[in-house]
C-alpha cells in the first residue's frame, strides 16, 4: 500500500491539474476591460465597444466585398452553366473563375476563424464584467464558462488534463482524466482512476474500494458531462459561486483493477455547488463544494457497494483550500443519502497540484 501510494504521488506530480468529484477550478483575481462607459445599445441588445469587437467589425468590413464577389461568381457560372448567357464561357474562362471562388472561399474561411475567435475572446470578457450569469448560457457561453474554470486557452480538446489522488479509510485512489473538450452545451471529459485498500478481509475491501470510487468520480472509467447553470462573482473574482449540471456514466471493469471479477456501470445525475473566497492577493483561498446525485447502478455495483438498492440518492460536501495559486487540499466532511451505510462515513483527504 505505501508503495502504491507514492507511486501515486508521482503521478499527481506528472499529471499537474485537479481531481475526481470534489471540484477543482483555478480561478485567478482578474478584471474585465469591459466598462459601462463602452456600452452601447443595439437591436441584439447591449454591446461593449472592446478592441475585440473593433477588430471583428473590421474583419466583417474586409469580408462583405469578398462574399458579394462570391456570390456573382456561382451565379454567373451556373447561369452560363444553363446557357442562360451568350457567349459560353471557355474552359480557361471556367478554370479561371472556379479558381478564383475556391481563392475567396478560403479568404473569407479565414476571416471567419479569426472572427469566432475574437467574439470568443468578447464573451469571456463579458462573463468576467458581469457578476451574476444564470440559465443564460447558449454553446459559446457555455464553452467561454468552462475555459474560465478549466483554464484551457479555448482549445477544443485537451490531453491529461486533470489529475489527482485521495485518501481514506486505508483505502487511496487516483484520477486521472484522458480527455475532455466541449459538445455544444456540454462539456465532457473521460477520465480512468484506481484505487486500492489494505484491507485483510477481501469483502471490506471491495465495499471500502466501491465506496472511495463513489465519493471521488464514480467508477475506474468514467464518461462526464457538466451544464453551467450560473457563475456569480466578484468584480476581480475574489468571491465566486459556481452550479452546474452534471451527469455521468461509470464502469467498474475487471481489468482495470477492480476486486470484483464483474463489471459493474452506474449513472447519475445532480447538481454541484461550488464557492470560495480568497486573500486579495490570491496566495490563500478558501471553498466550499456540496453535491447531490440521483445514482442508478447495477447489480454488482450495488453488491460492490453494500447499499439494499440500486437506486439511490447520494451527496457529500467538502471543504479546503488552494494555497500559492496552485497547491490544493481537500476535506470531504459530510455524506448524506438515501441508503443508510453511506451517511456521514469516514473524512476522505485530497490533493492536488493546480496547473
Amino acid at each position: 500500500m505505501r508503495n502504491y501510494l507514492l507511486i501515486s504521488c508521482l503521478i499527481i506530480l506528472l499529471n499537474i491539474s485537479s481531481n475526481g468529484q470534489v471540484t477543482s477550478f483555478k480561478i485567478i483575481n482578474k478584471t474585465s476591460s469591459i466598462t459601462d462607459n463602452t456600452k452601447i445599445a443595439s437591436s441584439a441588445g447591449n454591446v461593449y465597444k472592446t478592441l475585440d469587437i473593433i477588430n471583428y467589425n473590421y474583419l466583417e468590413l474586409e469580408k462583405v466585398p469578398l462574399e458579394i464577389e462570391l456570390k456573382n461568381l456561382i451565379a454567373e457560372l451556373y447561369d452560363n452553366s444553363r446557357g442562360n448567357t451568350t457567349p459560353i464561357l471557355s474552359s480557361l474562362q471556367i478554370k479561371t473563375k472556379s479558381d478564383r471562388i475556391s481563392d475567396l472561399k478560403s479568404q473569407v474561411a479565414i476571416i471567419n476563424h479569426k472572427q469566432d475567435s475574437l467574439y470568443f475572446m468578447y464573451v469571456k470578457d463579458l462573463l468576467n464584467y458581469k457578476t451574476t450569469t444564470a440559465f443564460t448560457f447558449g454553446p459559446l457561453r457555455s464553452k467561454a464558462f468552462f475555459d474560465i474554470l478549466y483554464g484551457n486557452g479555448g482549445k477544443r480538446f485537451r490531453a491529461l488534463g486533470n489529475a489527482g489522488i485521495n485518501f481514506g479509510n486505508n483505502t487511496g485512489s487516483v484520477y486521472s482524466e484522458i480527455v475532455n473538450g466541449n459538445l455544444g452545451l456540454l462539456r465532457v471529459s473521460l477520465g480512468s482512476m484506481v484505487s486500492s485498500n489494505n484491507s485483510d478481509s477481501v469483502e471490506i475491501k471491495k465495499k471500502e474500494e466501491a465506496y472511495q470510487r463513489l465519493i471521488t468520480y464514480g467508477g475506474n472509467t468514467v464518461l462526464n458531462f457538466e451544464y453551467p447553470l450560473a457563475y456569480i462573482h466578484s468584480n476581480n473574482n475574489q468571491y465566486n459561486f459556481i452550479s452546474r449540471a452534471i451527469a455521468k456514466g461509470t464502469a467498474d471493469l475487471p481489468a482495470f483493477g477492480t476486486t470484483t471479477e464483474k463489471w459493474a456501470g452506474s449513472a447519475a445525475l445532480g447538481i454541484d455547488l461550488y464557492g470560495d473566497a480568497s486573500l486579495s492577493n490570491n496566495s490563500l483561498r478558501f471553498f466550499f463544494n456540496c453535491n447531490v446525485n440521483k445514482i442508478y447502478g447495477t447489480d454488482v455495483f450495488r453488491d460492490n457497494l453494500g447499499t439494499d438498492l440500486t437506486n439511490f440518492i447520494f451527496g457529500q460536501c467538502s471543504l479546503g483550500l488552494v494555497f500559492l495559486e496552485n497547491f490544493k487540499v481537500s476535506f470531504i466532511v459530510a455524506t448524506f443519502s438515501s441508503e443508510a451505510s453511506l451517511r456521514n462515513r469516514n473524512i476522505v483527504a485530497g490533493g492536488q497540484v493546480l496547473r
